[in-house]
């Protein structure tokens, strides 16, 4: 089912407790469709598009923590705060800043190829000659090595069959936005320290993004965490190798449905 709260277009299917799944940076909602077409048969999936991208392309993306309070309030809309909320990659820097401001309402967290610490001073400026590069010479040349850089090199083909058209329809004020917003993002280290539920954290062997020793380290913060590592995948589990992430999505609810009773 197909819905919009305050321009803001979101997924809901299923039934069942309720999983709330947040997209990365140049991406919309579907990036979660073969994954949601499983669990949806235990869960109740809200997916969202979020401001700036897909069907919710009319909004602006504003700082993180204002988008984690919009996500926060489709969620009492939908009276399913009581959710496991999964971010990948900029989804995940939302959901940190969720973590920090709404954390006791979720049942657990789940970091797919992502992690809350903020950019280092040279991501900044890679990130800021990005900017320049786009508002000079617009997003064409961008998406051509953006794309192949988001997986590990066997699945090339798969990601610019299935990634190209989702990229490539994304308005250019809502990737500069998008990458301001990962630039200016602080650390939140802290906030794992204080999350008593269980975490996720799902990373790609041939993820080049996030360092294999950083997700351990950050693992290490939190009350309850599991740390699943998919060998020939890189930052797009989801979309590389859709049996080895169901598996590792799947034993982390178990373990979660395990613990709380419900």
């Amino acid at each position: 089912m197909n819905l919009t709260y305050t321009n803001i277009s979101y997924s809901k299917v299923g039934s069942g407790p309720h999983l709330c799944f947040l997209h990365g940076f140049c991406e919309n909602s579907s990036i979660w469709d073969d994954l949601i077409a499983h669990l949806s048969l235990c869960y109740t999936c809200i997916a969202i598009d979020l401001p700036g991208f897909g069907k919710s392309s009319q909004m602006a993306f504003g700082s993180l923590t204002q988008v984690a309070r919009q996500v926060h309030e489709l969620l009492v809309f939908e009276n399913a705060t009581h959710t496991i909320m999964w971010g990948h990659s900029l989804g995940g820097y939302i959901l940190a800043d969720y973590m920090e401001q709404f954390g006791t309402e979720l049942r657990g967290a789940a970091f797919v190829h992502s992690t809350v610490m903020a950019d280092s001073d040279e991501k900044k400026i890679n990130r800021e000659k990005t900017i320049r590069f786009i508002e000079k010479r617009g997003t064409k040349e961008f998406f051509s090595f953006f794309v192949p850089g988001l997986v590990a090199p066997l699945h090339v083909d798969i990601a610019k069959e299935k990634m190209t058209p989702m990229v490539s329809s994304t308005l250019t004020s809502s990737i500069i936005a998008g990458l301001e917003a990962m630039k200016n993002r602080e650390d939140k280290r802290a906030v794992l320290s204080q999350f008593t539920k269980p975490v996720l954290w799902l990373k790609g062997e041939e993820d080049t993004h996030y360092p294999k020793d950083e997700v351990y380290k950050l693992a290490a913060l939190c009350a309850i965490s599991q740390v699943s590592v998919l060998e020939d995948v890189g930052h797009l589990s989801m979309l590389e190798d859709q049996k080895k992430c169901l598996h590792e999505v799947q034993a982390f609810l178990n373990f979660i449905e395990s613990v709380s009773g419900t």
